[in-house]
């Protein structure tokens, strides 16, 4: 009995701990999260300015994207790409006009948004998302150094994987992050139980 107690326990701690690493993102649209056509630039183009924003953040599965709207007057199409070129509001495969929609990504690959409002569409209220597959995805993925495929280089001064065969007479590595504490964690729970 106090042995499937204590394995229920660990079970419970190890979903909690599991559950809080877990981190997903709401963006805002363009920054602001307000849906509407964009304003010119000094040079009078207002072309990319979604687009621009979009290509500046990394978006991954799980995140989502909100979309700030009058309602009645405006909405969000979610679209392919053919439809996002011609601004071809008559098929799109999702239709959003609640005045605040939140979008959550569920697959790597792109996204295509454009307005409701044909006019507000040729006028570049338009926006491409591209998402990158999960983390857990990607770790087991090895491409070539010169593949066009390769994951972005890890942030300055983070290793991702210690060496294949590290010497005999090397140090053992430090236990670092939340994996490292969450089976320090774990482990000393169970120990303490058993």
């Amino acid at each position: 009995m106090a042995r499937g107690r204590s394995c229920l326990i660990l079970a419970c701690l190890v979903a909690a701990l599991s559950a809080s690493t877990a981190s997903a993102f709401v963006f805002k649209a363009g920054g602001t999260g307000e849906w509407r056509v964009p304003a010119a630039s000094a040079s009078g183009n207002n072309a990319s300015a979604y687009n621009a924003w979009a290509q500046r953040n990394r978006f991954r599965v799980g995140d989502a994207i909100a979309f700030t709207y009058q309602a009645g007057s405006d909405s969000v199409l979610l679209v392919d790409k053919k439809a996002y070129d011609a601004c071809d509001t008559s098929s799109p495969i999702d239709t959003f006009s609640d005045g605040n929609t939140v979008f959550t990504f569920t697959r790597s690959g792109p996204y295509y948004f454009i307005s409701g409002n044909k006019d507000n569409c040729n006028r570049n209220e338009k926006l491409i998302v591209v998402v990158m597959a999960e983390r857990s995805a990607i770790a087991g993925l090895a491409p070539s150094p010169n593949s066009p495929f390769s994951p972005p280089p890890p942030p300055f001064g983070i290793e991702i994987s210690p060496a294949a065969n590290p010497p005999p007479n090397a140090a053992a590595p430090k236990v670092a992050g939340v994996a490292g504490t969450v089976a320090l964690a774990v482990g000393t729970l169970f120990y303490a139980l058993v």
